[in-house]
C-alpha cells in the first residue's frame, strides 16, 4: 500500500514541525509527508529533526498561505508524484496583540488572511483531489481562542473563531457526501517560540505609553497564571496523529483536559458528533 500524502503549512516550528517529524518517522503507518513553510531561510531547525527522513518520507517545500501560486504548485506536486492527497493539517499562524481600536486596520486585515482565508485557500486546493478519491482528511488548527474570547486578542480570536465556522459548516457535507472528515484541533496554551515571544514582548499600538504599559501587565499576568497548563508541541502532534489514525474522527477535539474543562462551559457534546448529526436530519435530509 503506498504512503499517505500528508501536507502541513507552518512548519518551521512548534506545532508543524513536531507534527511533520512524528508522521515522517512513522514505521507502523506510512506516510510522505510534505512540511511547508512561509520561507524556506527559517527550514534549519525542521532540517536537523528530521534527520535521515529528509527527502525520504519528509520533504521541505515553500508555501505561504496568503499567496495561492505557492499552495497550488504544492498541491500539484503532490498529486503528480503521488496521485493522491490524502490528509491536510492547516497549521500556518500569526497573531497580534491588541485593543481592537488601536491597532491599524492593515494589521487586522492581515492576520485574518493568514489565520482564516489562509484555511480557505489551501482547503479549496485540496477539494478537487480529494472529492475525486472519496477520501480525504482535514485537520484544522484552531485555539481555546477559538471558541473563547480572551482580552487583547480580539483580531487573533476573532481570526480562529471564523476558522471554527468554516470549519463546521463543512463538515457535514464532505463527510456524507465525499468521505472527507475535517477536524478541528484546539490547542490550549503550548510551550512554542511563537509563544515565548507572546509572553514577553510589549504589544505596539497607537496610544498613550499609560495605556501600553497597562495592557503589558494585564497581559503578563494573565499569560502566567496559565503557565500550569502548558503543553509542548509533541504533545499537541501525538493528538493530530490520533487524529489522522481514527477510523471515525470526531469533529472537534480538545488538546487536554483544562481546554475540555473550558469547553464543557460552551459545548453540550465536545466532540460536536451530536450537532453535525442534527445538521444531516434537518439539513441534508429535510423530510426526517
Amino acid at each position: 500500500m503506498a504512503p499517505r500524502t500528508v501536507l502541513i503549512t507552518g512548519c518551521s516550528s512548534g506545532i508543524g514541525l513536531a507534527t511533520a517529524v512524528l508522521l515522517a518517522k512513522e514505521s507502523q503507518h506510512e506516510f510522505k509527508v510534505y512540511a511547508t513553510m512561509r520561507n524556506l531561510k527559517s527550514k534549519a531547525n525542521l532540517e536537523n529533526a528530521a534527520g535521515d527522513t529528509l527527502n525520504k518520507t519528509l520533504y521541505i517545500r515553500e508555501l505561504d498561505v496568503t499567496k495561492e501560486t505557492t499552495i497550488t504548485t504544492v498541491v500539484d506536486e503532490i498529486l503528480r508524484d503521488n496521485g493522491s492527497m490524502d490528509i491536510l493539517v492547516n497549521n500556518a499562524g500569526c497573531y497580534t496583540i491588541d485593543m481592537i481600536d488601536r491597532k491599524s486596520l492593515d494589521i487586522c486585515q492581515s492576520v485574518m488572511d493568514v489565520n482564516y482565508w489562509g484555511v480557505v485557500r489551501t482547503v479549496r486546493a485540496v477539494l478537487p483531489a480529494m472529492k475525486k478519491q472519496k477520501s480525504g482528511r482535514i485537520l484544522n488548527v484552531t485555539s481555546l481562542a477559538g471558541f473563547q474570547g480572551f482580552p487583547f486578542f480580539a483580531t487573533y480570536t476573532s481570526s480562529k473563531f471564523a476558522v471554527e465556522g468554516f470549519s463546521e459548516s463543512i463538515a457535514s457535507v464532505l463527510r456524507d457526501a465525499y468521505n472527507i472528515r475535517v477536524s478541528i484541533v484546539e490547542p490550549g496554551p503550548v510551550a512554542t517560540p511563537l509563544a515565548v515571544i507572546q509572553a514577553n514582548d510589549k504589544p505596539t499600538f497607537d496610544g498613550s505609553e499609560a495605556d501600553m504599559e497597562k495592557v503589558f501587565f494585564i497581559r503578563r499576568k494573565y499569560l502566567k497564571s496559565m503557565s500550569h497548563v502548558l503543553q509542548t508541541s509533541e504533545e499537541i502532534a501525538q493528538l493530530h496523529r490520533e487524529i489522522i489514525l481514527s477510523e471515525n474522527p470526531h469533529m472537534r477535539y480538545q488538546s487536554s483536559e483544562y481546554v475540555k474543562e473550558i469547553a464543557a462551559a460552551k459545548f453540550k457534546d465536545t466532540s460536536t458528533d451530536d450537532v453535525l448529526n442534527e445538521l444531516k436530519r434537518g439539513i441534508i435530509d429535510p423530510k426526517q
